[in-house]
């Protein structure tokens, strides 16, 4: 058995975009098995200070809130990590950020799914520990965000302010 698994210890640290309407059973599993490995859970959600796209549609509040309705009454905390262009400077910034959560004697494991951060961090020399996590399904967020765009939402309130607010946000110089 993994020593991970035999002590429930340090801080399980969670680098991620998730960008889309809803978590699927990957992202779900992924964070249901950083919570069994840790007593604290920190989610680096990534950032990115250009106008919204099709790549990066939903804003850090947004999805913050998404992980919260979800994971209600669990010991997570989530944070935003802005993008940068440097890779070395990017290590770096989670690196310090994740240093500001250890207590004394504590340590960080960092998780990545399918297509994550982890091999980046490899190269540009982590100094935390990392592991890769199987996806248990296959859904890319790419392709959820295809496949959710072919439909017009059923009208509501909400559905009518988030059209309008994304019109508002693609105008933003």
């Amino acid at each position: 058995m993994n020593n991970l698994l035999r002590e429930k210890k340090d801080v399980g640290v969670i680098v991620c975009r998730m960008q889309v309407p809803y978590l699927t059973e990957s992202h779900k599993a992924i964070i249901n098995t950083v919570l069994q490995r840790h007593p604290r859970v920190v989610i680096c959600l990534g950032t990115t200070n250009k106008l919204i796209d099709e790549k990066n549609p939903f804003p850090f509040l947004f999805r913050k809130s998404m992980i919260e309705q979800t994971f209600f009454g669990e010991n997570l905390t989530i944070v935003p990590l802005a993008d940068n262009p440097n890779n070395k400077m990017w290590v770096n910034t989670l690196d310090t950020m994740i240093s500001a959560f250890l207590n004394k004697d504590e340590e960080a494991v960092l998780y990545g799914g399918r297509d994550s951060f982890i091999p980046y961090y490899k190269k540009d020399k982590g100094k935390f520990k990392f592991v890769e996590l199987a996806p248990t399904d296959y859904d890319s967020g790419t392709q959820l965000r295809e496949l959710m765009s072919l439909n017009l939402p059923d009208y509501s309130v909400d559905a009518a302010n988030a059209i309008i607010w994304t019109l508002r946000q693609l105008k933003k110089d």
